[in-house]
């Protein structure tokens, strides 16, 4: 039976997709929208990631066109689309649960040259599981390091340009994981991900990555802050702090909680981020920032 639906479900939306391949994005838009929604109802991995094949190959064709960079979207509502605020690139990532609380990460770049009207895009492949010491690795769209990405940081200089993304992973059932990603871009507009950019720990990471229990949150964005007994309020990217309810826990990270009201981060400073902790998040200008509920 299930089998008959999942044959079904494909000629559908083959059908679909024959007769809007040469519509506006409107229609493209609401064809891919139709297919997202159809795989959560979905009952096994295998269907699932098969009709996710179908969605990631017709979107690959319809951002291949130059005119979808400006499109926005906007009803793919599960699927996350950052874009440079100067204009230059788009980033889109989303993910697939499957059963046993894994998942897996997809992904597409869009980069754009007004100055030589050049437009190009990469599809990101997650090799995360594959890659050892992930938090010392330069990374390109071939061996991305999936993740789901909630936010995109733009900070400029001495006329160069600094970006971060601020991510979320599931590897396991047991732990999830919030990352800072660094990004730049190269030669034909590819992405590059991580870069030595951090003042912490032993000053060597190209991504910062928090690992904690799943059933649990960890808060972690951007926004003014006041930080080292400074009287006016600067951009910083806080967080949680993650540790464990006894010390004989320590690296067992399926046991990380967030600490009360305890908050940490990093603040931008002569194009480096540096690490600060005990931010006072309890000060009488900000509120603490909220637990979200991450993905699931």
């Amino acid at each position: 039976m299930l089998k008959v639906l999942t044959i079904k479900v494909l000629l559908f939306f083959s059908a679909v997709f024959s007769l809007h391949s040469q519509g506006t994005f409107i229609h493209k838009e609401d064809s891919l929208k139709k297919l997202l929604r159809s795989i959560p109802l979905l009952e096994n991995d295998f269907e699932r990631l098969e009709v996710n094949y179908i969605f990631r190959n017709y979107f690959h064709q319809v951002l291949k066109d130059p005119e979808s960079f400006h499109y926005p979207f906007d009803s793919l509502t599960v699927v996350s689309r950052l874009r440079d605020p100067q204009g230059n690139f788009r980033i889109i990532t989303w993910y697939i649960p499957l059963d046993g609380g894994n998942f897996e990460y997809y992904g597409f770049f869009q980069s754009f040259d007004p100055r030589r009207d050049d437009y190009q895009v990469y599809e990101l492949t997650d090799r995360g599981s594959a890659i050892g010491n992930i938090m010392f690795e330069t990374l390109g769209h071939e061996n991305w390091y999936g993740a789901y990405y909630l936010e995109l940081i733009h900070r400029r200089h001495r006329r160069n340009d600094y970006y971060v993304l601020l991510g979320w992973r599931g590897d396991n059932p047991l732990t999830r994981k919030r990352i800072i990603e660094p990004l730049r871009l190269m030669g034909q507009g590819r992405p590059s991900f991580g870069s030595p950019v951090f003042r912490f720990e032993n000053n060597r990471h190209r991504r910062v990555i928090f690992e904690y229990s799943a059933r649990v949150s960890m808060s972690m964005r951007y926004e003014p802050h006041i930080v080292d007994q400074s009287r006016r309020s600067q951009d910083v990217i806080i967080f949680d702090r993650m540790a464990p309810p006894h010390n004989y826990l320590r690296g067992q990270f399926q046991f990380y909680v967030p600490e009360t009201n305890i908050f940490d981060g990093f603040r931008f400073e002569d194009g480096k981020w540096i690490f600060v902790p005990d931010i006072d998040a309890r000060n009488p200008n900000r509120r603490p920032p909220p637990r979200p509920v991450p993905p699931n």
